[in-house]
Protein backbone atom coordinates (compact mmCIF):
# COMPACT_ATOMS: atom_id res chain seq x y z
CA UNK A 1 0.00 0.00 0.00
CA UNK A 2 2.30 2.75 -1.26
CA UNK A 3 -0.46 5.30 -0.57
CA UNK A 4 -0.02 4.88 3.20
CA UNK A 5 3.09 7.02 3.45
CA UNK A 6 1.36 9.35 5.92
CA UNK A 7 -1.32 8.62 8.51
CA UNK A 8 -3.20 11.57 9.98
CA UNK A 9 -4.32 11.23 13.59
CA UNK A 10 -6.53 14.17 14.67
CA UNK A 11 -6.10 14.75 18.39
CA UNK A 12 -8.55 16.07 20.98
CA UNK A 13 -6.57 14.85 24.05
CA UNK A 14 -9.16 12.23 25.00
CA UNK A 15 -8.71 8.58 26.02
CA UNK A 16 -10.32 7.64 22.69
CA UNK A 17 -7.37 9.16 20.84
CA UNK A 18 -4.98 6.99 22.83
CA UNK A 19 -6.99 3.91 21.85
CA UNK A 20 -6.87 4.88 18.16
CA UNK A 21 -3.13 5.56 18.45
CA UNK A 22 -2.57 1.89 19.30
CA UNK A 23 -4.07 0.92 15.94
CA UNK A 24 -2.27 3.74 14.12
CA UNK A 25 1.06 2.58 15.52
CA UNK A 26 0.43 -0.95 14.26
CA UNK A 27 -0.43 0.25 10.76
CA UNK A 28 2.53 2.64 10.68
CA UNK A 29 4.97 -0.08 11.67
CA UNK A 30 3.54 -2.43 9.05
CA UNK A 31 3.83 0.11 6.20
CA UNK A 32 6.69 2.31 7.49
CA UNK A 33 4.28 5.25 7.55
CA UNK A 34 4.78 8.62 9.16
CA UNK A 35 2.12 9.62 11.69
CA UNK A 36 1.00 13.23 11.91
CA UNK A 37 -0.77 14.30 15.10
CA UNK A 38 -2.98 17.31 14.39
CA UNK A 39 -4.81 19.35 17.02
CA UNK A 40 -7.10 22.16 15.87
CA UNK A 41 -7.70 25.15 18.15
CA UNK A 42 -11.14 26.72 17.79
CA UNK A 43 -11.03 30.24 16.34
CA UNK A 44 -11.30 33.17 18.74
CA UNK A 45 -13.97 35.82 18.13
CA UNK A 46 -11.78 38.92 17.86
CA UNK A 47 -14.73 41.30 17.90
CA UNK A 48 -16.15 39.91 21.12
CA UNK A 49 -12.74 39.96 22.82
CA UNK A 50 -12.08 43.61 22.02
CA UNK A 51 -8.44 44.71 21.81
CA UNK A 52 -6.58 42.94 18.99
CA UNK A 53 -3.23 42.88 20.80
CA UNK A 54 -4.80 41.18 23.83
CA UNK A 55 -6.44 38.58 21.63
CA UNK A 56 -3.15 37.91 19.87
CA UNK A 57 -1.42 37.33 23.23
CA UNK A 58 -4.17 34.99 24.38
CA UNK A 59 -4.03 33.00 21.15
CA UNK A 60 -0.24 32.76 21.25
CA UNK A 61 -0.27 31.57 24.88
CA UNK A 62 -2.94 29.03 24.02
CA UNK A 63 -0.94 27.80 21.04
CA UNK A 64 2.24 27.43 23.09
CA UNK A 65 0.46 25.54 25.86
CA UNK A 66 -1.20 23.25 23.32
CA UNK A 67 2.09 22.59 21.51
CA UNK A 68 3.72 21.68 24.81
CA UNK A 69 0.84 19.34 25.65
CA UNK A 70 0.90 17.76 22.21
CA UNK A 71 4.67 17.18 22.41
CA UNK A 72 4.11 14.93 25.42
CA UNK A 73 0.93 13.21 24.18
CA UNK A 74 1.03 9.56 23.04
CA UNK A 75 4.83 9.39 23.29
CA UNK A 76 4.75 5.87 24.70
CA UNK A 77 2.15 4.57 22.22
CA UNK A 78 4.08 5.95 19.23
CA UNK A 79 7.60 5.25 20.44
CA UNK A 80 10.06 4.43 17.66
CA UNK A 81 7.88 5.84 14.87
CA UNK A 82 8.30 8.91 12.66
CA UNK A 83 5.84 11.42 14.16
CA UNK A 84 5.02 15.03 13.28
CA UNK A 85 2.99 17.14 15.74
CA UNK A 86 1.01 20.13 14.45
CA UNK A 87 -1.29 22.72 16.04
CA UNK A 88 -3.61 24.72 13.79
CA UNK A 89 -6.49 27.14 14.31
CA UNK A 90 -9.91 27.00 12.67
CA UNK A 91 -12.90 24.74 12.18
CA UNK A 92 -11.74 21.23 13.07
CA UNK A 93 -13.32 19.33 10.18
CA UNK A 94 -12.42 21.92 7.54
CA UNK A 95 -8.83 22.11 8.78
CA UNK A 96 -8.45 18.34 8.72
CA UNK A 97 -9.96 18.08 5.24
CA UNK A 98 -7.71 20.90 3.95
CA UNK A 99 -4.64 19.21 5.42
CA UNK A 100 -5.54 15.91 3.75
CA UNK A 101 -5.99 17.60 0.38
CA UNK A 102 -2.75 19.57 0.62
CA UNK A 103 -0.55 16.73 1.88
CA UNK A 104 -1.96 13.66 0.11
CA UNK A 105 -2.62 11.83 3.35
CA UNK A 106 -3.06 8.10 2.83
CA UNK A 107 -5.30 7.37 5.81
CA UNK A 108 -7.12 9.35 8.51
CA UNK A 109 -7.62 7.47 11.77
CA UNK A 110 -10.03 8.75 14.41
CA UNK A 111 -12.81 7.58 16.77
CA UNK A 112 -16.40 8.18 15.73
CA UNK A 113 -17.23 10.02 18.93
CA UNK A 114 -15.87 13.48 19.45
CA UNK A 115 -16.54 17.18 19.26
CA UNK A 116 -19.84 18.18 17.71
CA UNK A 117 -20.22 20.66 14.88
CA UNK A 118 -22.10 21.34 11.66
CA UNK A 119 -24.47 18.53 10.61
CA UNK A 120 -24.68 17.39 14.25
CA UNK A 121 -28.42 16.90 13.87
CA UNK A 122 -27.69 14.46 11.04
CA UNK A 123 -24.57 12.59 12.06
CA UNK A 124 -23.36 13.66 15.46
CA UNK A 125 -19.63 14.44 15.28
CA UNK A 126 -16.68 16.09 13.58
CA UNK A 127 -15.78 12.58 12.41
CA UNK A 128 -19.00 12.52 10.38
CA UNK A 129 -17.96 15.73 8.63
CA UNK A 130 -14.59 14.20 7.82
CA UNK A 131 -16.34 11.17 6.34
CA UNK A 132 -18.34 13.56 4.15
CA UNK A 133 -15.56 15.83 3.02
CA UNK A 134 -12.18 14.11 2.70
CA UNK A 135 -11.17 12.10 -0.35
CA UNK A 136 -8.75 9.66 1.28
CA UNK A 137 -9.69 6.50 3.22
CA UNK A 138 -10.91 7.10 6.79
CA UNK A 139 -10.47 4.60 9.64
CA UNK A 140 -13.07 4.82 12.42
CA UNK A 141 -14.30 2.70 15.29
CA UNK A 142 -17.33 3.16 17.51
CA UNK A 143 -16.58 0.39 19.98
CA UNK A 144 -12.90 0.40 20.88
CA UNK A 145 -13.62 1.84 24.35
CA UNK A 146 -16.95 0.26 25.30
CA UNK A 147 -15.72 -2.97 26.84
CA UNK A 148 -16.04 -5.25 23.83
CA UNK A 149 -13.36 -7.84 23.16
CA UNK A 150 -10.38 -6.22 21.49
CA UNK A 151 -9.75 -7.06 17.85
CA UNK A 152 -6.33 -7.47 16.30
CA UNK A 153 -4.40 -4.25 15.66
CA UNK A 154 -3.10 -5.84 12.46
CA UNK A 155 -6.19 -7.41 10.84
CA UNK A 156 -6.17 -11.13 10.26
CA UNK A 157 -9.66 -11.23 8.76
CA UNK A 158 -10.96 -8.40 6.55
CA UNK A 159 -14.54 -8.10 5.32
CA UNK A 160 -15.13 -5.89 2.28
CA UNK A 161 -18.75 -4.82 1.67
CA UNK A 162 -19.38 -3.96 -1.98
CA UNK A 163 -22.23 -3.25 -4.38
CA UNK A 164 -22.32 -3.56 -8.21
CA UNK A 165 -21.03 -0.06 -9.06
CA UNK A 166 -17.74 1.35 -10.37
CA UNK A 167 -17.05 2.65 -6.85
CA UNK A 168 -17.61 -0.87 -5.55
CA UNK A 169 -14.84 -2.21 -7.80
CA UNK A 170 -12.47 0.48 -6.52
CA UNK A 171 -13.23 -0.45 -2.91
CA UNK A 172 -12.73 -4.13 -3.67
CA UNK A 173 -9.34 -3.53 -5.29
CA UNK A 174 -8.21 -1.43 -2.32
CA UNK A 175 -9.32 -4.12 0.14
CA UNK A 176 -7.67 -6.84 -1.94
CA UNK A 177 -4.36 -4.98 -1.94
CA UNK A 178 -4.53 -4.43 1.81
CA UNK A 179 -5.40 -8.06 2.54
CA UNK A 180 -2.48 -9.20 0.39
CA UNK A 181 -0.03 -6.84 2.09
CA UNK A 182 -1.19 -7.98 5.55
CA UNK A 183 -1.53 -11.65 4.55
CA UNK A 184 -5.07 -11.47 5.88
CA UNK A 185 -8.09 -13.54 4.91
CA UNK A 186 -10.45 -11.51 2.71
CA UNK A 187 -14.22 -12.02 2.78
CA UNK A 188 -16.32 -10.08 0.26
CA UNK A 189 -19.92 -9.40 1.28
CA UNK A 190 -22.81 -8.11 -0.79
CA UNK A 191 -26.56 -7.92 -0.13
CA UNK A 192 -29.34 -8.74 -2.57
CA UNK A 193 -33.03 -7.93 -2.04
CA UNK A 194 -35.00 -10.41 0.02
CA UNK A 195 -37.83 -11.94 -1.96
CA UNK A 196 -41.17 -12.67 -0.37
CA UNK A 197 -42.13 -16.31 -0.68
CA UNK A 198 -45.57 -17.01 -2.13
CA UNK A 199 -46.68 -20.64 -2.51
CA UNK A 200 -48.06 -20.06 -6.00
CA UNK A 201 -44.77 -18.58 -7.30
CA UNK A 202 -42.30 -20.40 -5.06
CA UNK A 203 -40.24 -22.00 -7.85
CA UNK A 204 -40.12 -18.79 -9.90
CA UNK A 205 -38.91 -16.82 -6.91
CA UNK A 206 -36.35 -19.49 -6.05
CA UNK A 207 -35.00 -19.30 -9.60
CA UNK A 208 -34.85 -15.50 -9.38
CA UNK A 209 -32.95 -15.70 -6.10
CA UNK A 210 -30.43 -18.15 -7.56
CA UNK A 211 -29.99 -15.84 -10.55
CA UNK A 212 -29.38 -12.79 -8.35
CA UNK A 213 -26.88 -14.67 -6.20
CA UNK A 214 -25.12 -16.12 -9.25
CA UNK A 215 -24.87 -12.76 -10.99
CA UNK A 216 -23.50 -11.02 -7.90
CA UNK A 217 -21.01 -13.83 -7.28
CA UNK A 218 -19.84 -13.72 -10.91
CA UNK A 219 -19.35 -9.93 -10.88
CA UNK A 220 -17.27 -10.10 -7.71
CA UNK A 221 -15.22 -13.04 -8.96
CA UNK A 222 -14.49 -11.21 -12.19
CA UNK A 223 -13.44 -8.07 -10.30
CA UNK A 224 -11.06 -10.12 -8.17
CA UNK A 225 -9.35 -11.79 -11.12
CA UNK A 226 -5.88 -10.48 -11.76
CA UNK A 227 -5.68 -8.97 -8.28
CA UNK A 228 -3.52 -10.10 -5.36
CA UNK A 229 -6.34 -12.09 -3.66
CA UNK A 230 -8.37 -13.77 -6.44
CA UNK A 231 -9.42 -16.61 -4.12
CA UNK A 232 -11.22 -14.41 -1.61
CA UNK A 233 -14.33 -15.86 0.03
CA UNK A 234 -17.54 -14.39 -1.43
CA UNK A 235 -20.73 -14.11 0.62
CA UNK A 236 -23.95 -13.09 -1.16
CA UNK A 237 -26.99 -12.96 1.12
CA UNK A 238 -30.51 -11.59 0.99
CA UNK A 239 -31.61 -8.83 3.31
CA UNK A 240 -30.85 -5.24 4.19
CA UNK A 241 -27.30 -4.03 3.65
CA UNK A 242 -26.61 -3.34 7.32
CA UNK A 243 -28.04 -6.69 8.45
CA UNK A 244 -26.13 -8.73 5.87
CA UNK A 245 -22.82 -6.95 6.42
CA UNK A 246 -22.99 -7.17 10.19
CA UNK A 247 -23.87 -10.86 9.94
CA UNK A 248 -20.86 -11.56 7.72
CA UNK A 249 -18.56 -9.52 9.99
CA UNK A 250 -19.71 -11.44 13.05
CA UNK A 251 -19.66 -14.87 11.38
CA UNK A 252 -16.16 -14.24 10.02
CA UNK A 253 -14.91 -12.76 13.31
CA UNK A 254 -13.49 -9.94 11.24
CA UNK A 255 -10.91 -7.52 12.61
CA UNK A 256 -11.66 -4.87 9.97
CA UNK A 257 -14.58 -3.87 7.72
CA UNK A 258 -13.94 -1.96 4.48
CA UNK A 259 -16.82 -0.07 2.86
CA UNK A 260 -17.27 2.55 0.14
CA UNK A 261 -18.45 6.14 0.04
CA UNK A 262 -20.15 7.76 -2.94
CA UNK A 263 -18.56 10.76 -4.62
CA UNK A 264 -20.39 14.03 -4.20
CA UNK A 265 -20.50 17.39 -2.46
CA UNK A 266 -22.90 19.49 -0.46
CA UNK A 267 -24.90 18.43 2.57
CA UNK A 268 -25.19 14.86 1.31
CA UNK A 269 -21.42 14.74 0.81
CA UNK A 270 -19.61 11.49 0.07
CA UNK A 271 -21.30 9.29 2.66
CA UNK A 272 -23.36 6.50 1.13
CA UNK A 273 -26.92 5.77 2.23
CA UNK A 274 -25.85 2.85 4.44
CA UNK A 275 -22.30 3.88 5.31
CA UNK A 276 -22.91 5.72 8.55
CA UNK A 277 -25.10 2.91 9.91
CA UNK A 278 -22.37 0.40 9.08
CA UNK A 279 -19.73 2.55 10.76
CA UNK A 280 -21.87 3.06 13.85
CA UNK A 281 -22.97 -0.57 14.22
CA UNK A 282 -19.86 -2.48 13.15
CA UNK A 283 -18.33 -4.52 15.98
CA UNK A 284 -14.87 -3.93 14.49
CA UNK A 285 -13.05 -0.89 13.06
CA UNK A 286 -14.15 0.36 9.64
CA UNK A 287 -12.18 1.88 6.77
CA UNK A 288 -14.39 3.84 4.38
CA UNK A 289 -12.94 4.43 0.91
Amino acid sequence: MRSLNEILLPIEFSPRCADVARYAAGVARQFQSKITLLHVLPPINWTAMGEAALVADILENQRQETCHRLDGFLTQELQGLAVDRLVCEGDAAETIADYCAANQVGLVMMPTRGCSGFRRFLLGSVTAKILHDVHCPVWTSSHITDGRAAVSVIPKVIVCAVDPTPEGATVLHWASDLASDLQARLVVATAIPSLEVHPETYYLEADMRRTLIGDAHARISQALQGGPTPAAEIRVEGGSVSTVVRSVVEDSRADLLIIGRASGKGIVGRLRTHSYALIRESPCPVISI
